[in-house]
């Protein structure tokens, strides 16, 4: 019962005012017998200015027809002082034109090395400068077995395939002059 009566009280808000009083039949209240000489209760007319946007337009005529006057060459050939004005900014093309041509050269160079350097074969030779390259890293945390290997080691291993290698070479050149 209650959601009822509340629905009742939004629909009785809706309704507009004046559908719940009497009508009037006329605005003013006074009845059909005042209709004739008592209706002058009009505003005197006022006058209404032309606007601002009115002004506006009607002074941009004026000043784009002395802009345009100004921006004409003179009887030499000569350019006038807004062309002028606007010319002394043209050294920005220039610059920018050859900033653009820097610009292109260093990416048409960038684009020919990365061709040169994806295009090569790669050497599989790595040239150690020092054999203590392979002992390198950290001492600690070290698995089992994969600690640095003894470089005397390998010293020796490889002095003794030059070793080999040298004797064969004599080999060959003994075997050659007899």
């Amino acid at each position: 019962m209650l959601a009822l009566r509340r629905k009742a009280v939004q629909t009785a808000e809706r309704l507009p005012a004046a559908a719940t009083r009497g009508t009037r039949r006329y605005a003013s209240g006074h009845g059909a017998e005042h209709h004739g000489a008592d209706h002058a209760h009009h505003a005197a007319p006022v006058n209404e200015s032309l606007g601002a946007s009115f002004y506006v337009v009607l002074g941009s005529i004026p000043l784009s027809l002395a802009v345009y006057a100004a921006s004409r060459p003179d009887k030499d050939g000569k350019m006038a002082g807004l062309s002028r004005v606007i010319d002394s900014y043209s050294y920005y093309k220039e610059k920018w034109a050859a900033r653009n041509t820097l610009h292109t050269a260093m990416i048409e160079q960038a684009a020919f090395d990365r061709n040169l350097y994806h295009s090569s074969k790669g050497s599989k030779h790595v040239d150690l400068r020092f054999p203590e390259i392979f002992n390198t890293g950290s001492p600690y945390n070290i698995v089992a077995g994969q600690g640095s290997r003894g470089v005397d080691e390998m010293v020796a291993h490889y002095h003794k395939l030059n070793v080999e290698e040298d004797e064969r070479k004599e080999k060959a050149l003994a075997a050659k002059g007899r």
